[in-house]
């Protein structure tokens, strides 16, 4: 079994980063330095080297025309004499040395030479060459000494400012320390809190705005959450009430059959009650988990919403209403879904339709987008009760019940299915006419 990676402190990682980059950057410009003054010094060296051995060239050439070598050797030892730093010598045809010109303090330890062919000048059989050698000794310790001044500057440099890039990477990294103090003042019973910096940081707040977010849709879910429990509870209470009443009735004395097949059929009609709840809720629960729609072949929406309305005659002939159907469009759904959402709807609208009214079905399409809305002359809703029809076991008045075949789950159950054909609700109020419907997306 892999072990668990340790983890590591990001301030501490961007600190030693920082100090490396740091060395790293310091250490560059001291050898860049470095470089440039060694290729000074050596062009120097270079340039001086040259220069004398013109020097010597025009003081031999001078005295080949001349033939005095005395003269030659005075101007060597008059001018070489100020330069302590170098030592010349002639040699002959035969390379024996015939005059020099070397340091008081003897050979030099660190030395750049030259040699000058002057056997060309047949006048001079004394000469045949010259060397020339500077001494080197005063760049090297030179070199020497920067080198040591360079790494101790870098050495220090690089300590003050990681030092510094420490501290700074400390402060920045403050905001995040206090959204973890924030996060873990969070508690279950405080879920209205919210994270907040002050001043704010930019790369920080699109972070703390979806935290902020996650966190209201987490209390709207725990309200929802405890208000469906609620809903569940009352639900679920009455028939079980009244299945344990009379049964304790009827266990209480002797009953005849025809009265036991009576509390018989009233408690099946409670527990087909108990059913269609439980039901209904498992089908919520797949919706909110995800489940999709199975694709399917278009369609016309039209022709499953007449069929829904024809089951629908007698209840519409016994409140006096009239159902109508406008419009059509074909795409693709789940023919059980979209018929159960329709029926839901029609169901909704017979039970608060006014009598002698009639129920507008309108089906349209926009672009890649099926609309199925139903419309019914009825008790006016206002602005703050229309966002909540589709609420789980939302019922807006006692009066408008239904009884109890009615518990408040038939418009969540049309959301559901809405959501699961990438679709969304709809619920307008006007003049009395209320239009509750739902809307078939095309990603199917």
């Amino acid at each position: 079994m892999l072990k668990p990676r340790r983890a590591y402190s990001l301030g501490m990682r961007l600190s030693w980063l920082f100090a490396a980059l740091t060395i790293l950057g310091l250490g560059v410009i001291s050898l860049c330095i470095f470089v440039v003054m060694y290729v000074d010094l050596e062009q120097k060296a270079d340039t001086e080297l040259r220069q004398k051995t013109q020097l010597v060239k025009h003081l031999v050439s001078e005295a080949a025309r001349t033939g005095d070598m005395a003269l030659m050797r005075h101007k060597l030892d008059e001018y070489f004499a100020s330069h302590e730093d170098m030592a010349i010598t002639l040699l002959d045809r035969n390379g024996t040395p015939s005059y020099a010109k070397l340091p008081r303090s003897g050979a030099f330890t660190d030395a750049r030479d030259a040699t000058i062919e002057l056997s060309q000048l047949d006048k001079l059989p004394s000469v045949g060459s010259a060397r020339i050698a500077l001494d080197r000794s005063a760049d090297s310790k030179l070199l020497r000494e920067l080198v040591i001044a360079l790494g101790v500057a870098t050495a220090l440099g690089a300590l003050v400012i990681s030092m510094g890039g420490f501290w700074i990477v400390r402060r920045s990294m403050a905001p995040l320390v206090s959204l973890a103090r924030q996060t873990s003042a969070l508690r279950v019973d405080q879920l209205g809190q919210r994270l907040a910096l002050t001043p704010p940081v930019e790369e920080l707040q699109p972070w703390i705005d979806q935290f902020n977010g996650l966190l209201g849709r987490l209390e709207q879910a725990y309200v929802q959450l405890e208000g469906f429990n609620a809903d569940v509870a009352h639900e679920l209470r009455t028939p079980l009430a009244t299945l344990i009443g009379q049964s304790e009735v009827e266990l209480a004395r002797v009953r005849s059959a025809d009265e036991l097949r009576e509390t018989l059929g009233s408690n099946l009609e409670e527990l087909h009650r108990l059913g269609a709840i439980v039901n209904d809720m498992l089908f919520l629960s797949r919706a909110d988990r995800g489940a999709r729609a199975a694709p399917s072949p278009q369609a016309s929406l039209r022709d499953e919403v007449l069929e829904v309305a024809e089951f629908y005659e007698a209840m519409l002939a016994d409140k006096r209403l009239t159902c109508k159907v406008d419009g059509d469009a074909r795409t693709s759904f789940e023919r059980g879904l979209v018929r159960r959402a329709v029926s839901n709807l029609l169901s909704n609208a017979i039970r608060y339709a006014e009598p002698d009214s009639a129920i507008q079905v309108d089906i349209a399409r926009a672009g890649a987008t099926s609309t199925i809305l139903v419309q019914n002359d009825g008790a006016p809703l206002s602005q703050l009760e229309l966002p909540r029809l589709f609420d789980r076991f939302y019922r807006i008045q006692a009066s408008r019940e239904g009884g109890s075949e009615n518990h408040g789950l038939g418009l969540a159950i049309v959301a559901a299915i809405a959501r699961m054909h990438d679709g969304d609700t709809i619920a307008q109020c006007a003049g009395g006419r209320t239009s509750i419907g739902f809307t078939i997306g095309s990603r199917l």
